[in-house]
């Protein structure tokens, strides 16, 4: 599968949901006082972690800390890492199924964490518009910082429940 393909499949997903959010909006804005429908995370947290968190942040690493320029194809490939951190960041601050997910979201300390997870998703997608990768590497710097400080305080144990990242990345 190329990154052309994979570009497309994830813009279709988007779209997707979406439209279906649209459509899930559309339908309760109709029955007044009717809360929005919300779908449960439906996985535990270390789950998500590692299939959306730690595969977005590789490909922003990897970006950051090439020593040629990226090419087109590469800055839109850490494009989509940025929004996939962000909307994952927004994940972790619901949490999922694990046994301690709930015990975490209910931490403010935690929530805050998912906030500056957001803000790397951010500045990271910043310096992709401007193009810098100088930017990008100071950006994957902060996620690093972000990410060891939060797990040093809620999960030191790397990793748990067996889960590992399965995709292979030459970084």
């Amino acid at each position: 599968m190329n990154i052309a393909t994979t570009f497309a499949g994830a813009t279709l997903l988007v779209a997707g949901v979406g439209l279906a959010s649209l459509v899930g909006l559309s339908a309760n804005a109709a029955q007044p006082g009717a809360a929005p429908a919300s779908l449960p995370l439906g996985m535990s947290m270390n789950r998500l972690m590692v299939a959306v968190v730690d595969d977005a942040a590789h490909g922003i690493w990897a970006g950051g800390n090439k020593t040629e320029k990226l090419s087109k194809l590469e800055w839109v490939e850490v494009e989509m890492n940025t929004y996939q951190l962000q909307a994952a960041a927004t994940l972790v601050s619901m949490g999922g199924t694990g046994a301690a997910d709930h015990g975490w979201v209910s931490d403010p300390g935690f929530q805050e964490w998912s906030r500056k997870l957001n803000e790397a998703g951010i500045s990271a997608r910043s310096a992709v518009t401007a193009k810098n990768q100088v930017a990008l590497r100071v950006a994957g710097d902060k996620l690093v910082e972000t990410c060891n400080a939060c797990h040093k305080q809620f999960k030191p144990e790397i990793p748990t429940e067996g889960i590992l990242l399965k995709r292979g990345h030459d970084y």
